[in-house]
């Protein structure tokens, strides 16, 4: 594989897009859009939805910048939408591990582990699509990749509105 360059200016502009939408229920009133992309209700799903859409946002401009130049890889719509439904949630085990492992941290620390585990989530979107953006996909992969970003999508939309309760236990 050949060596390249890790875009910084997109680990930073991600970053700066997730803080965005963490702020964006309070800018904008509680409005519409402040609730479909921020944070109206604390939730571990609201953190990953932000993510997603700071991702979602990141991959629209590749697309672009990438079909001007004619670099646009053969898989890459397929592969951010894995990356977009896989990722967020690869965030959020890297930040309970701390919590599975029985640590119960200060809330200053546990802020800073948050912010440290945001930054390793968006890190890890950036780092696959170099190797998924012209990876061989087979029809049925290509749908179920489909099926997963659309439930990701509905579900962050949807849950920006009601997060079911108990979310890491399932229902008796």
């Amino acid at each position: 594989m050949q060596k390249v360059t890790f875009p910084w200016w997109k680990f930073i502009l991600g970053y700066v897009l997730y803080v965005f939408f963490h702020q964006i229920y309070d800018l904008t009133g509680g409005n519409l859009i402040g609730q479909i992309f921020g944070e109206s209700i604390e939730s571990i799903y609201a953190h990953m939805k932000m993510l997603f859409y700071a991702y979602l946002i990141l991959s629209a401009i590749d697309f672009f910048r990438l079909r001007k130049n004619g670099t646009l890889g053969t898989s890459f719509i397929y592969s951010r939408m894995l990356i977009l439904a896989a990722v967020p949630w690869m965030m959020i085990i890297m930040y309970y591990a701390v919590e599975a492992l029985g640590i119960t941290l200060p809330h200053y620390v546990d802020l800073t582990w948050a912010l440290i585990v945001t930054g390793f989530g968006l890190y890890f979107c950036i780092r696959l699509e170099e190797s998924f953006d012209n990876m061989p996909l087979r029809p049925a992969t290509k749908a179920m990749i489909v099926f997963a970003f659309i439930s990701a999508l509905v579900t962050y939309t949807g849950f920006s509105f009601h997060v079911p309760d108990n979310f890491f236990i399932a229902p008796e």
